[in-house]
């Protein structure tokens, strides 16, 4: 027999809310949750956004909070609406979510417990710019707490400096990589190029199309370009940086490797068939560089990246390189002791006070080097694909509309219909 009440206790007992569910078991992202998270009262928000990670009673993390809060409402306007956006939605962010300056309020809006909000068109429509401003705020939450960003100088000039090394002009101003100029192996270049630092709003953006959504996945912050005459010499790029020990094969992710330039089965076909030849004296150095550029064609099939135009040709690899950086506080504090220890200034109880705390300092729960693996990425092409990757259907510009028109799908849900 069922007892009264029971039907309550045997929902919150087996209720299991999949949505959530999908998104810790099954591989689903919280960005592309439809309904979120419920929460009802203000004092559940607070328990959420603690858990999260954030201590709303703290001043310094309740402003940075709010400070997201605002970046995201920036954010949305300028890549989701229009006119910023010329393609972006045609709607405008409503008063009343402009207006909060407690977050605890914009969750309760996100599960339609706002005050007075009601289940009609005006509280979904709420509830809907409330969830898409909580994902932007959680992309801009996990980019700023990336704790290798402070470095990010001193880890692009140890990464460069592995390539720079081996990147000259030769006498005529040729362009060249090699250990010097009569190295037999140095391989012409048209280009090298090293990327500038990725602006905050792009990875953000890029943040928001990639399922994972968290910033230890943007794989090309730190980024290095090669163009070469052939296709040939792209090849010869990649060997290369190989035999100099520069590119560490172990130290490669293989799931981030992509290679629309060449089909390495008809080169490598090729290439163990003139190779002897060329060693036995059969055919001269120019008739085998022929024959070898003639087998460089494109593979068949097309880049996994849905951003990427079909017909962008590359060979890109990402790497990752163990960063060493000197911390300077360690040496700081090591003077600072030994001054405190030895500096004789007669009897001073406030010297001697100073130096009973400075001898409170444990060096040993501070490290003396940071040391962690930091991941760059090499994009290898031959200069005519070079040429076509930067035009046509292969422009920058396309694949940014189509990165931000992805991002704005998932962000603005519902909200994309409201506005047709």
């Amino acid at each position: 027999m069922i007892r009264k009440g029971s039907s309550s206790i045997f929902r919150s007992k087996y209720d299991f809310r999949w949505d959530v569910l999908d998104v810790i078991i099954s591989g689903k992202s919280s960005i592309d949750s439809s309904v979120g998270f419920l929460i009802q009262t203000s004092d559940e928000a607070g328990r959420f956004i603690e858990s999260y990670g954030y201590d709303l009673e703290n001043p310094i993390e309740r402003a940075e909070v709010l400070g997201n809060f605002h970046e995201a409402l920036d954010f949305v306007r300028k890549y989701f609406l229009h006119p910023e956006n010329p393609d972006g939605l045609k709607l405008e962010i409503p008063r009343k979510v402009m207006e909060l300056t407690d977050i605890r309020e914009l969750f309760l809006m996100a599960s339609l417990y706002f005050p007075s909000q009601t289940a009609d068109i005006n509280g979904q429509l709420l509830k809907m710019w409330a969830c898409s401003l909580l994902k932007v705020m959680h992309t801009i939450a996990h980019m700023d707490k990336d704790l290798r960003t402070p470095y990010f100088s001193d880890i692009q000039k140890q990464i460069f400096d592995r390539f720079y090394k081996v990147i000259y002009r030769d006498a005529e101003g040729a362009l060249f990589m090699g250990e010097k100029d009569n190295d037999p192996v140095r391989i012409g270049l048209v280009a090298f190029e090293t990327k500038p630092k990725k602006a905050r709003d792009s990875i953000i953006l890029k943040l928001l199309h990639k399922p994972e959504n968290v910033a230890e996945d943007i794989f090309d912050r730190v980024g290095i370009r090669f163009v070469t005459e052939t296709v040939l010499g792209a090849i010869q790029v990649v060997k290369y940086l190989k035999d100099k020990m520069i590119v560490m094969p172990p130290n490669i992710k293989p799931s981030r490797s992509r290679n629309t330039l060449v089909d390495l089965d008809e080169f490598r076909a090729k290439l163990a068939d003139i190779l002897p030849q060329l060693e036995r004296g059969e055919i001269e150095e120019s008739a085998f560089l022929t024959m070898l550029n003639e087998a460089t064609h494109p593979p068949r099939v097309n880049p996994e990246n849905p951003h990427s135009s079909e017909f962008y040709r590359a060979i890109q690899f990402t790497c990752r390189q163990l960063i060493k950086l000197r911390n300077p506080i360690y040496d700081d504090l090591k003077d600072l002791k030994q001054l405190a220890r030895f500096k004789q200034t007669g009897p001073d109880m406030g010297h001697d006070n100073i130096l009973k705390a400075i001898d409170k300092m444990e060096m040993k729960h501070l490290q003396r080097e940071v040391r962690f693996f930091y991941p760059y990425e090499v994009q290898v092409m031959d200069r005519h694909c070079a040429e076509e990757n930067e035009r046509g259907w292969s422009a920058h510009s396309e694949y940014k509309k189509a990165q931000v028109n992805t991002a704005l799908r998932r962000v603005m849900g519902g909200l994309v219909d409201v506005a047709r």
